[in-house]
C-alpha cells in the first residue's frame, strides 16, 4: 500500500466520523411516526435503515426476546456484513495479489525510480500480465461507504429511541447523549458511580482491542513497498484506533455496540477470506522476465533447459579446497 492509498484510507475514516451524522439532528428523532425525511440522503439511505432497525426491534419484542434493541443492532450488523461479504472477499484477494507482486514492483522501482512515467507504465504492464486490477481493492470499500455512513446516521437519529434500553451490563443504550461530549465522565466519577462509569467504558475498550487485532490480521494481506511505508501505515492505524476509542466516549452506547460488533464480524470475515484465498500458503508468482529468460536459456549443445523453482531454491553444496583444486586443474587442461 503506497502513501497515497494510506492517506485516502485515513481521509475516508475521518470523513465517516465527521460527516456520517450529517443531515440528521444530533439529538436524534423523537417521533418516527411523524418524522419526515429531509433531502435525498435521508430518503434513500438513513430513514430506510433506521426503520429497518425499528422493525427488527419490534419483531424481537413480539417474540419476547430480552434486550431487544441491543440484539436488533447486532442482528442488523450481521445482515449488513453478510451482504457485503463478497465485496470483502474481492478486496482481500486483490490485496493479496498485489502483495505477491511486490518483489517485481520493487525491482521496477530500483530500475525506473528516477523516471516516474516509465515506472508507472511498467507497473501497469505488470498488473495486466498478472491479471491484477490495483483499483479492485478500493472499489469494495467505496461501495460499502454509503451503507456504513447511512447506518451511522441512522443510529444517531435513533438515539432517543434507545433511551432506557438495557443490554446486559449496559443500563442505557442511549447514554451518553451525543450533545454532552465527555462531560459525563467526570460527572459520574465525582458522583462515585464507578461501576456505572466502568460499564460504559467496556465497549470503547473492546473497540480499541478489536482495532488492534484487525490491524495485525490485515498486515498479512496488505502490500507494503518499503519499511518507511510500513511504519507510516502502522502510525496511521494507531491514530485511527485512538480516534475511534476517543469518539466512542462521546456517542450513545448503542452506536458503540454497532462498531464493536462490526469489528468482531470483520475479524471473522477476514479470517475466513484469508483461509479461502490461501493467504498462509500463498506463493508469490515468478517474475515474467525471469520466466522468459529461463525458457529462452539453452545449454552449450543447443538444447533448452529451464530451471524450476525447486531447483533454484535448492541449497548448493559448499566448495571445499579439494573441489576448487579440481576445478583449476580442469581449466588448465
Amino acid at each position: 500500500m503506497n502513501r497515497r492509498r494510506i492517506l485516502w484510507l485515513f481521509f475516508l475514516v475521518s470523513a465517516a466520523l465527521l460527516l456520517g451524522g450529517c443531515g440528521v439532528p444530533r439529538e436524534g428523532v423523537v417521533d418516527w411516526n411523524t418524522a419526515e425525511a429531509d433531502g435525498w440522503w435521508q430518503v434513500v439511505i438513513v430513514f430506510p435503515l433506521a426503520k429497518s432497525l425499528i422493525w427488527l426491534n419490534t419483531s424481537l419484542v413480539d417474540w419476547d426476546i430480552p434486550y431487544s434493541w441491543g440484539f436488533a443492532i447486532i442482528l442488523f450488523t450481521i445482515i449488513i456484513k453478510l451482504i457485503t461479504f463478497p465485496l470483502t472477499m474481492i478486496q482481500i484477494r486483490s490485496m493479496q495479489a498485489q502483495k505477491n507482486l511486490q518483489p517485481q514492483l520493487q525491482e521496477l522501482q530500483k530500475k525506473y525510480g528516477k523516471n516516474k512515467d516509465k515506472m508507472a507504465q511498467e507497473q501497469m504492464k505488470l498488473y495486466r500480465e498478472a491479471g491484477v486490477n490495483p483499483l479492485s481493492g478500493c472499489l469494495p470499500m467505496v461501495v460499502q461507504m454509503p451503507v456504513l455512513f447511512g447506518l451511522y446516521s441512522a443510529l444517531v437519529a435513533l438515539g432517543p429511541a434507545l433511551t432506557d434500553a438495557r443490554f446486559f451490563w449496559i443500563p442505557d443504550l442511549g447514554f451518553p447523549e451525543f450533545t454532552r461530549g465527555l462531560a459525563w465522565i467526570p460527572e459520574k466519577f465525582n458522583e462515585g458511580e464507578y461501576l456505572l462509569l466502568l460499564a460504559y467504558l467496556v465497549l470503547p475498550a473492546l473497540l480499541m482491542i478489536s482495532q488492534v487485532y484487525m490491524q495485525r490480521m490485515t498486515t498479512a494481506t496488505t502490500p507494503t513497498g518499503s519499511e518507511g511505508q510500513a511504519g507510516m501505515m502502522k502510525q496511521m492505524t494507531t491514530i485511527m484506533t485512538l480516534m475511534f476509542g476517543f469518539f466512542t466516549l462521546q456517542v450513545p452506547a448503542g452506536l458503540s455496540l454497532y462498531w464493536v460488533t462490526s469489528n468482531l464480524l470483520q475479524l471473522g470475515q477476514t479470517y475466513i477470506a484469508n483461509y479461502l484465498s490461501g493467504v498462509n500458503n500463498a506463493i508469490p508468482p515468478a517474475a515474467p522476465q525471469a520466466l522468459t529468460a529461463a525458457a529462452g536459456a539453452g545449454s552449450s549443445d543447443g538444447s533448452s533447459s529451464v530451471t524450476t523453482a525447486a531447483e533454484a531454491t535448492e541449497p548448493q553444496p559448499k566448495r571445499t579446497p579439494q573441489r576448487r583444486r579440481n576445478r583449476r586443474n580442469r581449466k588448465r587442461r
